[in-house]
């Protein structure tokens, strides 16, 4: 018996002219009209396009007289092609699933928008047709009692040897819409792009092709996208959808890669211009390390079209934007990516995050100033510099200015009078202001200010933000301005220097060491003055060949013997090293030395009871007992000076007092300190070394005991 979907009808003409007639017979699918709703006539068409494509890449598509021809030189359907899911197509063709020409047949069927369709290919050929049928002469039963609606083919014979022809009644404009999805028809040297794919700069944005053929739109895109053949796989089963990740892949995987000048312009000058990007084209963070030769082509554009001297900022940048500004850079701005997309970009570019360039810009710019010798000066220049900064030290203290040096140019700092080096401690002033005592005093008062909030002193704790335009540095500026509206509201005069810091008649032109800064505390200036003295018979004594050999004998790092002989302010902090805070360490060092340990840690640390391990918002706020290591540590040096005895032992009830919050201990007056300097003087006097001289007189306003400049006079 025939298949229910095959009947066989009487003969007929054969409808080629010129060819012997044969039996026409009708091949019937059980597919529903209802199917595939989404696909509409022009999506039909495309199919049948892709199909002759595939076997013919020279197939002729056009539209003449109402008629939609599309004909190949391929080697015909084939009986097998007829069957529904039967592919013998690879990926170097547009189809994979074998339902393409079928299903556009059906569509095409039962489209009111088409007439005739009409099929003639090797041997034979049919029009397909959407008719009612009853299966087994009615025997099967039917709801509608009329039978189902199908896909028929009404197959006859021909005398073709090679090809395949489509004829397909139907207006112009659906025919011009189904051939403009395909970039073969449109441009006659088309070959599918490879691996990755290619990107499309001319014509409307947002298409995406796959192997040349129009698959959707995704309006917003940039740029229109062509995936290579083996990429059909993305899309769904009737070939109307990508998937939207596997999409987005695909399109980075081609930007990431794209080296075409073109795309770089348009890509840059979007973002920095504003514009937000599509998911898929977010491809930035996906270029590191697929092609070098992309990322120059990134860079060349960025040489090409940006200000050589260029920096891009996020929050947390603003002072070193401002700096930058200050020193003729400009900003380059992407506002509409997130912050992970900016910095992508901006490596791209080769534009550099604002405090990055700000540390390049001094680096690159070190050294590169112009300095002015001191016998170079004028009388009255010398005069004027001299004079402003002994007023500037008699208001605010000895450590708010060290050594001052004069540039005539600089490219550190381009734009500014002045600068202060935070690396050496420095100010630096332009020769033109000292021309007048104003100006020179508002310069030197103003670096005098990023120098204290840097490195403390006086009543002063050193804070992080001491750069221009930070909210510490203009708290200090206001210190400043409050203690000199205090001398005039009081009417009284500025205190005298103990020492001239700026012998005449030049001014300072050697650094003060770090044992005798009077910013530093006056207990480890002692401390370190006492492990210098001690220095010469320590390596006597241990027969050692040099302070590296003591050091290196302890096993312990030189950076813990370097902060204890060239001490920092209370409060000083650094990333790594500097603290000398392990008590066993510090052990270890003055045994060394020949001293006894509790001495040398204290002599160090006790300055820093109230602050250590408490924040710094903190600091100078809190009372009561000091936070537990630091109690730990004070009570195991007060334990170790019970044991020595004597006059050390003295001094624990003040020491202990002091660790549980008994005995007051606040910022700015060094006086609780003193339990810790009486314990270093006994060292002195035990070990013979000469006794450290008194101050001469009371420190002035603006000083503490701890910064009295009469240290200096050793």
């Amino acid at each position: 018996m025939d298949s229910p979907a095959t009947e066989q009808h009487p003969r007929a003409a054969d409808p080629t002219p010129g060819h012997a007639a044969t039996t026409t017979d009708t091949l019937a699918y059980p597919i529903s009209p209802d199917y595939v709703k989404s696909w509409t006539p022009v999506r039909a068409l495309c199919e049948l396009i892709a199909n002759a494509l595939d076997e013919d890449k020279a197939a002729s598509v056009a539209w003449t007289d109402g008629v939609l021809t599309i004909s190949d030189n391929g080697p015909g359907i084939a009986e097998e092609g007829l069957v529904l899911g039967h592919s013998t197509k690879d990926h170097s063709q547009i189809g994979q699933f074998g339902e393409g020409k079928k299903l556009a047949c059906l569509v095409l069927a039962r489209s009111d928008e088409v007439g005739e369709v009409r099929c003639e290919t090797v041997g034979y050929g049919f029009t397909p047709h959407v008719e009612r049928r009853r299966l087994l002469n009615g025997l099967v039963p039917s709801r509608s009692q009329q039978g189902a609606e199908m896909l028929v083919y009404r197959l006859h014979r021909n005398n073709r040897t090679t090809g395949t022809v489509f004829t397909i009644a139907c207006t112009e404009q659906l025919a011009a819409q189904a051939i403009s999805r395909f970039r073969a028809l449109a441009e006659p040297d088309y070959q599918p792009p490879q691996t990755p794919g290619a990107c499309i700069l001319d014509g409307e944005p947002g298409r995406i092709w796959i192997g040349g053929v129009l698959v959707t739109r995704m309006p917003g895109l940039l740029v229109s996208y062509d995936l290579p053949l083996d990429s059909k796989g993305l899309q769904n089963r009737d070939r109307t959808v990508i998937e939207a990740g596997a999409l987005r892949d695909s399109v980075q995987t081609i930007l990431a890669v794209s080296e075409d000048p073109g795309v770089v312009d348009r890509f840059a000058r979007h973002v920095l211009d504003g514009g937000k990007l599509r998911e898929p084209e977010q491809f930035f963070c996906h270029m590191s390390g697929r092609s070098p030769r992309a990322k120059a082509a990134w860079r060349a554009w960025g040489r090409a079209h940006l200000p050589e001297r260029s920096f891009f900022t996020i929050s947390g940048n603003e002072e070193a934007k401002l700096d930058l500004i200050d020193k003729g850079y400009t900003e380059v701005t992407a506002a509409g990516l997130p912050h992970h997309l900016l910095f992508a970009l901006m490596d791209r570019l080769g534009v550099e995050l604002a405090r990055t360039r700000q540390v390049h810009h001094y680096e690159r710019t070190s050294g590169k100033t112009t300095w002015v010798a001191d016998k170079s000066l004028t009388a009255d220049e010398r005069a004027v510099l001299t004079g402003a900064r002994q007023l500037i030290c008699r208001a605010i203290g000895p450590f708010a200015i060290d050594r001052i040096r004069v540039y005539s140019k600089s490219e550190t700092s381009p734009c500014s009078d002045g600068f202060y080096s935070p690396v050496t401690g420095d100010i630096a002033i332009h020769r033109s202001i000292l021309t007048q005592r104003p100006r020179t005093l508002h310069v030197l008062l103003h670096e005098a200010a990023h120098r204290v909030a840097h490195r403390g002193g006086g009543r002063w704790l050193p804070i992080p933000d001491y750069t221009d335009r930070t909210r510490g540095f203009e708290t200090m500026l206001c210190d400043f301005g409050a203690l000199l509206l205090g001398y005039l509201a009081d009417g009284t005069a500025l205190p005298e220097l103990a020492v001239d810091p700026s012998p005449a008649p030049a001014p300072r032109q050697r650094r003060t060491a770090a044992a005798d800064d009077p910013a530093v505390p006056a207990v480890r200036r002692e401390l370190a003055h006492l492990l210098n003295d001690q220095l010469p018979q320590a390596l006597t004594a241990g027969r050692f060949t040099s302070e590296k050999d003591m050091v290196a004998s302890t096993g312990v790092h030189l950076d813990y013997w370097h902060t204890l002989t060239r001490p920092k302010t209370i409060g000083y902090r650094q990333q790594r090293g500097g603290r000398a805070w392990d008590y066993d360490k510090v052990a270890l060092l003055a045994e060394a030395a020949g001293l006894h340990p509790p001495v040398v840690w204290l002599g160090y640390h006790l300055c820093e009871g109230p602050l250590h391990h408490r924040p710094r918002e903190q600091w100078g706020q809190s009372d009561g007992p000091w936070t537990k290591k630091m109690r730990e540590a004070t009570l195991r040096a007060c334990a170790e000076l019970q044991a020595i005895g004597g006059a050390y032992a003295e001094h624990v009830p003040a020491l202990r007092a002091l660790a549980e919050g008994r005995t007051p201990a606040p910022l700015g007056d060094d006086g609780w300190h003193a339990p810790a300097r009486a314990l270093l003087a006994l060292e002195r006097s035990r070990l013979g070394l000469d006794a450290v001289p008194a101050p001469s007189r009371p420190p002035g306003p603006g000083q503490t005991p701890q910064t009295d400049p009469a240290f200096l006079s050793r």
